[in-house]
Formats: structure tokens, sequence, C-alpha cells
């Protein structure tokens, strides 16, 4: 039997079984293992008041405790700095990177004075750059809860990743946004599988699930996120794509009132093209006084 812990949302139940469907496959039983996080036990808080691992640490401490065998994450929630005890032992292959505006109208037709949705200061500061006469409003709890408040008439619009879209099969309307204009948050779309860092027999087992492709744009937006800070409590986004051998990457941060946006395109190890990238984005933040 293998255990795995994840959030109880509907969202994070789907990907556990992605997972799990893996795994049963391989002739091996599971068990899923639904754990409150503070972001859970905050869920009308907005998420940069709670600070860093809001929706990972008491998952987490399954593993850490041997209460679980394995941890599901959404990837982006994860923090840089992982327990010295757990690594990530599988990256499934990506879903959309990509934000989406879910609505009837497009970023650029909205009406003057119509009410945005986000939990995301990265989000916000992007929509008040492109929309200065948007009012964005904070939107917290799972994606059905979001979704509710938009066809409820509270919003004329709520920003959300494609990816819980996706895997939630949800007949909704919505319009992809430029990664341009809303670079999405690091790691976004990837399903990230962690485990205690010397358990080799489970990295082994989990070897065909996982993606190196993903693996390596995660590295590379996780660097860039190291040289920047970020996170849901940050106005950055970061987005990598291997094309080949070459990594392909844009990087934007925003204070609402100006915006900047850099990209690169190089060969070479993920972690050293992410560290390029930040450094170059830092550069341009110093020379227009957004350092945060």
């Amino acid at each position: 039997m293998i255990r795995i812990a994840a959030r109880n949302s509907q969202l994070s139940q789907v990907q556990v079984k992605v997972v799990s469907d893996y795994l049963n496959k391989l002739g091996y039983e599971t068990e899923f293992i639904g754990v409150k996080t503070k972001a859970d036990l905050f869920a009308n808080e907005p998420l940069y008041k709670l600070g860093k691992g809001v929706f990972e640490k008491e998952v987490n401490e399954y593993v850490i405790r041997g209460l679980a065998d394995l941890a599901v994450h959404s990837m982006k929630d994860l923090t840089s700095n992982l327990s010295e005890e757990l690594d990530i032992l599988a990256t499934v292959k990506r879903d959309s990177p990509y934000d989406v505006l879910v609505s009837k109208k497009d970023v650029f037709d909205l009406d003057s004075g119509s009410i945005i949705g986000t939990s995301s200061i990265r989000r916000k500061n992007f929509m008040t750059f492109l929309r200065p006469d948007i009012l964005v409003k904070d939107l917290r709890g799972n994606i059905d809860t979001r979704i509710k408040k938009y066809t409820s008439g509270e919003y004329e619009g709520i920003i959300i990743a494609e990816a819980s879209i996706l895997r939630l099969n949800l007949n909704i309307n919505y319009f992809k946004l430029n990664p341009i204009d809303f670079t999405p948050e690091a790691n976004q779309g990837i399903i990230a599988v962690v485990g205690k860092k010397n358990d080799e027999s489970i990295r082994k087992l989990l070897s065909e699930l996982h993606d190196q492709e993903t693996f390596n744009e995660a590295i590379a937006e996780r660097s860039t996120m190291e040289i920047v800070g970020g996170g849901c409590h940050s106005p950055f986004g970061v987005y990598f794509e291997q094309i080949d051998d070459r990594l392909l990457g844009i990087a934007s941060f925003s204070n609402g009132k100006k915006k900047i946006t850099v990209a690169i395109e190089r060969k070479g190890n993920p972690k050293d093209v992410g560290h390029e990238l930040g450094k170059l984005l830092l550069g341009e933040m110093k020379n227009e006084n957004l350092i945060p």
C-alpha cells in the first residue's frame, strides 16, 4: 500500500488520481490521505498575509513523520527550499502553464469599472497595469468556490490557471491570457510528487511518470525565482519552455503602474539559464527603480 497525502480540495484529489492511477497500473494499491493546510484554515485571509508554504507544509509533514509515502502538489505551491529530508521525486508532464480570464469578455473588451477577482498579487498588478480602469478584488477559495462566486454575479470575471479548468473538465467560457501580458507563476501547470530524499525505491517506481523536459522547465523557473524572489505573494512571473535542447524563457515584474518583461533563449544547465534570466530581470528592475 502506497499512502499519498495531499490537500482535500477537488483539484488536489484529481491530481492525486493521476499519480494513483499510474501506480495502480503497476500493481500497487494506493490510499489517499487528505490534509488541511494553513491556507485551508484561513480561507478568508489574503494569501500574501499568510506567508510561504501555506499549501504544502502540513502535507509534507505527513511524509516526514512517516504517515504518508508521497505528497502530491501543484508544483507552484512548493517553496523554493524543501525540507532537507524531502525531494521532488517526479514531475508529471506539464499541463497548460497559462492564466485565463473566466468571463464573457476578453481583457481589452471588459467595461470600465468591471470587477475582476483574484487572490494573486501578480495577477492583480498585471491586470491593473493593462487596465487601470478595472477594479480588482481579492478572491479566495478552491476553484469550484471561485467559479461559483463568478457565476453568481459577484465578479465580471476571475483569473485562474487554465490547468485547473482542464483537470477538472469544467465547461465554462474563458479567454487564454498572453504570457507576455500575464507571465505565469513559476511551475504553473506542473504536478510534483514529493517523497523522502533517500527513498530510491519510490523514485525508481515513479521513473516512467517523470517527464524530464517538464522538470528542466521547472528548475529553470525556480532558479529565476531564487534570484528575483517570488511565489503567490509576489508580483513576479516566469515561464520557460524547452524546445529541443534550448530553453526559452520570459520573466515579468509589475507594481501595477510599471511592468518589465525580459526574455532569454539558451542552451545549458536549466539552473544556470534560470539564474541568468533572473539577473536580467533584476537588472531591469533596478534601472526602473522597481526593486520591491
